[in-house]
């Protein structure tokens, strides 16, 4: 059985060479056959029987629901089971947003494996207040700018601890407009910041 990386539109756009290492390292280790770059809401069939290594909550979601009997791996769930060369934060304490799209009604599994990880790198996470399936939308579903701003504060206060570990561009984006510092889990694995955002205010 064919297995894809998708990485999905917006981590490929936001940091394309960190992408491109991650491929590399999956293919290299066989665990990965090749790299999807479809978009999840463009539609384009994904070969039938595939099974799927994505990086989005977003994607997830749509992918679950289109294809219920493939095989859906995060692949901070697949790192796990890797050789891959995790940074130490040596305790650094940092609180966690989960996305929207990783209820229990569409991925789950991000919850788990996104904590996991950081366990791995050595983050002691915090947890906020609603959180997990309880979790309060960062203002990335909003209609407008100054909404997405006003929720996004709202959701900053629930926050123990400044650093905050994100897996969705969406939940960075919104918290990058707040006195929070969003740290996506593509970002820690790598020790590099999260940036290119929008800028406070």
């Amino acid at each position: 059985m064919k297995t894809l990386f998708i990485p999905g539109c917006a981590l490929r756009e936001y940091k394309p060479e960190l992408i491109a290492q991650l491929a590399r390292f999956l293919m290299e280790r066989g665990i990965a056959d090749e790299v999807c770059t479809e978009c999840c809401k463009s539609g384009a069939p994904i070969e039938e029987g595939a099974a799927m290594i994505d990086c989005c909550p977003g994607c997830s979601s749509q992918f679950a629901c289109r294809y219920p009997g493939s095989s859906i791996r995060s692949l901070w769930q697949v790192l796990l089971e890797t050789d891959f060369p995790f940074p130490d934060y040596h305790g650094q304490k940092m609180s966690i947003q989960d996305s929207c799209r990783a209820r229990n009604r569409y991925s789950q599994e991000m919850q788990e494996s996104a904590r996991a990880l950081c366990r791995k790198m050595n983050i002691e996470l915090c947890e906020p207040k609603y959180t997990r399936d309880q979790v309060r939308c960062c203002g990335g579903s909003a209609p407008d700018l100054e909404t997405r701003r006003k929720m996004a504060l709202r959701r900053m206060e629930d926050f123990p601890e400044k650093d905050v570990v994100v897996y969705c561009t969406g939940c960075a984006r919104s918290l990058s407009m707040t006195a929070a510092v969003p740290r996506h889990l593509l970002d820690l694995l790598f020790e590099e910041p999260t940036e290119g955002l929008y800028p406070k205010t």
